[in-house]
């Protein structure tokens, strides 16, 4: 099983359509994505698959909705999970999820808490050059992070401190950039 962990910078900076664009260029894999939150998300089109004290596992069904979830089931994902997660059970949670994803997949996580608590292969960091906020779980990051890709102008890594070794690709809309595709293709499975 290969684990890839994407964390942002900050909210809104392009982690679910990285994470999109990333599932339906590799559609030959069986992936599983996973969306770990903090905070709670409408579930209506989802079912619980495992709840305990300060976090619950769902599963999202394939729906017309625009929830984060659901936009991993359109770009080709197999199942689609969302964590919701106190940070004291984060951990808790997160073994949970290791034990139950099935080795015969792909799995990618969109959360930079994540990182510490789940074993992974590739640990992307997404970072914009048009906000300076900074949450403290990715500025944790930033010395650990296998790539960083960059929205915005000023794509290379100037002002990414500890960044000088670390790849940086540019993020799109709609595709991922070719030298973060080749990549891509070195480390995930060939076929399953």
């Amino acid at each position: 099983m290969a684990v890839i962990v994407v964390g942002g910078q900050t909210k809104h900076v392009g982690k679910t359509t990285l994470i999109c664009n990333i599932i339906a260029a590799f559609p030959a894999l069986r992936w599983t994505a996973v969306k770990i939150s903090s905070h709670q998300h409408a579930t209506e089109n989802c079912v619980v698959l495992k709840e305990r004290a300060g976090w619950r596992i769902l599963q999202q069904n394939r729906t017309a909705d625009h929830s984060d979830t659901a936009r991993f089931l359109e770009s080709g994902a197999d199942r689609a999970l969302l964590l919701q997660t106190e940070n004291y059970s984060l951990k808790e949670a997160c073994s949970w999820l290791a034990s139950e994803i099935s080795p015969a997949t792909v799995v990618i996580v969109e959360s930079a808490s994540a990182a510490e608590f789940l074993r992974h292969d590739l640990l992307l960091l997404v970072l914009s050059a048009d906000q300076t906020d900074f949450k403290t779980s990715a500025e944790e990051l930033l010395a650990r992070a296998d790539v960083f890709v960059r929205r915005g102008q000023g794509a290379g890594n100037k002002g990414i401190a500890g960044a000088s070794e670390t790849p940086v690709f540019r993020a799109f809309r709609n595709r991922i950039d070719p030298a973060l595709l080749r990549m891509l293709a070195t480390k995930l499975p060939s076929e399953y």
